[in-house]
């Protein structure tokens, strides 16, 4: 985080193209408590129990502020078995507040 509170957005690399990921904010926040009916704190489970289903849409809420435009599709056919794990690490330090 800058001096003056304002988190550095993190990026991802999904395909070919890099994109920025919104932090954590509390627009981010409720659209993950909508979408998965829980808080911040217990996303792990809901990654637990259905990991490709959560990761996917947590990407779109991550990415649809700044890429209006993106789907669920898109996000999906860009991870792959090869990224998957970078692409774990980097939500990781996003959910994190890193």
């Amino acid at each position: 985080m800058s001096v003056l509170g304002t988190p550095e957005k993190k990026t991802i690399k999904l395909g070919e193209k890099e994109y920025r990921l919104s932090p954590l904010n509390l627009n981010v926040m409720a659209d993950i408590e909508e979408t998965f009916g829980c808080s911040l704190m217990k996303l792990g489970r809901e990654l637990d129990k259905r990991q490709a289903i959560t990761l996917r849409k947590l990407i779109f809420i991550l990415l649809r502020e700044e890429y209006p435009d993106i789907t669920l599709g898109e996000i999906g056919k860009s991870i792959t078995l090869s990224n998957l794990a970078t692409v774990n690490e980097t939500l990781a330090k996003v959910l994190a507040g890193d």
